[in-house]
């Protein structure tokens, strides 16, 4: 519970009060917890094999039939 103390106005008082019911409220919560289950079903679901494509990086190795880094 905020306390108004020395300093503290109207306003800012009803503004930490009002800060805190929103942190208690039902919506917070219903999304602060579909955010862990998501952070979780993240790193539980993740692929064990790698990708069956290749990256981008690898495809960009060849300019006109010529591999980067040979000198011809």
């Amino acid at each position: 519970m905020v306390i108004a103390g020395a300093g503290m106005t109207g306003r800012r008082v009803r503004k930490a009060l009002a800060m805190k019911a929103f942190l208690k409220s039902d919506l917070f919560l219903r999304f602060l917890g579909g955010f862990a289950i998501g952070a979780v079903a993240m790193f539980a679901l993740q692929p064990s094999d790698p990708p069956m494509f290749g990256t981008t990086a690898v495809a960009a190795t060849q300019t006109h039939g010529q591999t980067h880094g040979t000198a011809r």
